[in-house]
C-alpha cells in the first residue's frame, strides 16, 4: 500500500512535470513559428489561415536584412565587443568581489555586501536620468565604453552573489593546505580555487550574457548613431511598417533570429558547466 504523503508527493512531482513540460512546449512552439516566418516568402505570412510549415522555403528574408539594413554587421560587431568585454569584466571582478565576502574578514564584511546585494531589488532604469548625466559630463555618450562601464555595474551585483555562495561552498581546507603548500592568499585563489569553481563564472557569464546581448533601454538612451549601437536597436530599425512593403515580418523575424542564435550557442557550448554550477551551489543561498 503507497502511503497517503507518499501519494501526495508523487502528485506533486506529476504536476510539476506537466508544468514545466507545458512551460518548454509554448517556448518551442514561439521558436519554431519565429523560425517559420523567417524562412517563409511574405506572400505566404499575410495570410488568415497561415500554417507553421511553410509550403515554400526561403532565405531571401535574411538577405533582405542586410541589404535594407546595411549597418548590421556594424551593429553585430558592437554587440560583440561591448557583451564579450563587459562579461568578461564581470566574471573577473565579480570572482574577486565574491572571494573577499567568503574568505577574508573585515570591518562590515556583511554590511557592505547585503548593501550591494539589495540594490538587485531596484531596476536599473529608475537611475537612467543621473546615469546618463554622468555618462554625458564625463563624454562617454554614443561611445562602446558608455555602454560597457554601466553594463559591468549593473550585472555585477549578482555576480558577486552567485560567486560568494560559490567560494562558501568549497571546503576552507583547501586554502589552509595551499598556505601550506606556500602559496599566498592570492595565489591559492589563482592556483586553486578559481580552476576548482570554474562552473560557478560560467553561470556567471551566461547570466549575464543572455540579458545584455538583446538590452534595448540602455542602448537606446545612450547611443544615438550606428558606430556604437547594439544589434538591439538595429532590429528596431526593421519594425515591421506598412509605408515600406520591403520591411515586413518576415524580414523582422530574420533579424530576430539572427539575435538569438548566439545566445543559443552560448548556452548549448556551456550547458554542461552550467548545470554543474547550479548542482554544486552557484544557486543555493
Amino acid at each position: 500500500m503507497i502511503s497517503i504523503a507518499r501519494l501526495k508527493k508523487n502528485i506533486s512531482k506529476t504536476v510539476i512535470h506537466l508544468l514545466l513540460l507545458a512551460a518548454v512546449f509554448v517556448a518551442m512552439f514561439l521558436l519554431l513559428w519565429l523560425i517559420s516566418i523567417a524562412v517563409r516568402p511574405v506572400q505566404e505570412t499575410y495570410k488568415v489561415s497561415a500554417s507553421l510549415l511553410p509550403k515554400k522555403l526561403t532565405l531571401v528574408n535574411f538577405r533582405q536584412v542586410f541589404s535594407e539594413l546595411p549597418q548590421m554587421a556594424v551593429y553585430y560587431r558592437n554587440s560583440v565587443v561591448i557583451t564579450f568585454v563587459a562579461v568578461g569584466s564581470i566574471v573577473i571582478i565579480s570572482a574577486l568581489a565574491g572571494y573577499a565576502f567568503a574568505r577574508i574578514r573585515f570591518p562590515g564584511r556583511n554590511l557592505i555586501f547585503w548593501a550591494v546585494i539589495a540594490t538587485i531589488f531596484f531596476p536599473y532604469t529608475i537611475s537612467l536620468p543621473a546615469l546618463y548625466d554622468v555618462l554625458f559630463r564625463l563624454r562617454l555618450t554614443d561611445t562602446l565604453l558608455g555602454l560597457i562601464l554601466p553594463y559591468t555595474a549593473i550585472w555585477l551585483r549578482l555576480g558577486t552573489l552567485i560567486m560568494r555562495q560559490v567560494f562558501l561552498s568549497v571546503p576552507k581546507e583547501l586554502d589552509d593546505a595551499a598556505t601550506i603548500d606556500g602559496c599566498s592568499r592570492l595565489g591559492a585563489f589563482w592556483r586553486v580555487l578559481l580552476p576548482i569553481t570554474s562552473s560557478g563564472w560560467v553561470v556567471v557569464a551566461i547570466f549575464a550574457f543572455v540579458p545584455m546581448w538583446g538590452e534595448f533601454i540602455l542602448a537606446f538612451t545612450v547611443t544615438s548613431t550606428p558606430k556604437s549601437m547594439p544589434i538591439s536597436i538595429g532590429m528596431k530599425m526593421l519594425e515591421p511598417n506598412p509605408a515600406f512593403a520591403e520591411w515586413t515580418f518576415p524580414v523582422a523575424a530574420a533579424a530576430a533570429l539572427l539575435i538569438f542564435i548566439p545566445s543559443l550557442l552560448i548556452f548549448i557550448i556551456f550547458q554542461k558547466w552550467f548545470t554543474r554550477g547550479i548542482t554544486a551551489g552557484a544557486l543555493k543561498f
